[in-house]
């Protein structure tokens, strides 16, 4: 009679499809980091990007109130933002800067790049175009008020966006 060598032998171990399986929510679950991580990138820079917006739009109001009370102090129109006298009833278009004591009149936002310097200050006509436009505008309906608007319109990743911020200046000599 022959014998039988042969054991059973119960080896312990993963199949072809259970480590297909474990690969593909392993990478689902790697790919689905890597887009948090992604979109959180995108959105901080979108962050950073709408903080200075706004000291940038805040600055063009303060120009703005501080060419009004720079006139009312030299005894011009409250409304002479170009120093060539009072802007009168309407609409109006402006580039300002903080090293200029008077508004440049500008057709629309898109002439109104605004560039960075050396020093990383932003203003018109100066090194580098950065990625912000900024445009005010001054609507008169009174001669004794002025509603002045600072549009801030900037790109990031092909996605456009404006930014919008509106103060009343008067005239107090009245």
């Amino acid at each position: 009679m022959i014998k039988n060598n042969f054991k059973k032998i119960n080896k312990k171990g993963f199949t072809l499809i259970e480590v297909v399986i474990i690969l593909f929510i392993s990478t689902i679950g790697i790919a689905a980091s890597l887009s948090l991580a992604l979109k959180s990138a995108y959105f901080q820079n979108v962050q950073k990007d709408l903080l200075g917006v706004i000291f940038l739009a805040n600055e063009g109001l303060e120009l703005m109130t501080n060419f009004r009370d720079t006139n009312m102090i030299i005894g011009n129109n409250y409304d002479d933002w170009t120093g060539f006298g009072s802007a009168g009833i309407g609409e109006n278009f402006y580039k300002v800067d903080y090293w200029n004591l008077s508004a440049t009149s500008t057709e629309d936002i898109n002439t109104s790049v605004l560039q960075q310097d050396l020093a990383g200050f932003y203003a018109h006509n100066t090194s580098t175009d950065s990625i912000f436009k900024r445009m005010i505008t001054t609507q008169a309906e009174t001669s004794a008020s002025t509603t002045i608007e600072s549009w801030i319109k900037w790109s990031r990743r092909g996605e456009d966006y404006n930014y919008k911020l509106e103060t009343v200046l008067y005239d107090l000599s009245f």
